[in-house]
């Protein structure tokens, strides 16, 4: 009988181990639907803007990739 309970005592222990693990995570993916939720309740006031996202030249001669001109490739 007092082995089975120490068998039970290190499954318990096992367990919180798991379940402590499992509520950290739970709390971190709750900070960010918080922040996220935030953000969305941001963008749905009647007076949002969206602030255009600043993108920055090319460098000069580089080019898109892509597939070369006709008459580049007759050449």
């Amino acid at each position: 009988m007092a082995t089975m309970d120490i068998a039970r005592l290190q499954e318990i222990v096992d367990n919180a181990a798991t379940n402590e693990q499992l509520l950290n995570q739970i709390r971190k993916n709750v900070t960010k639907v918080n922040s996220l939720l935030e953000e969305l309740n941001e963008m749905l006031q009647p007076g949002y803007s969206p602030t255009p996202k600043e993108r920055k030249p090319r460098a000069e001669g580089a080019r898109k990739p892509g597939r070369p001109r006709k008459t580049e490739a007759a050449e």
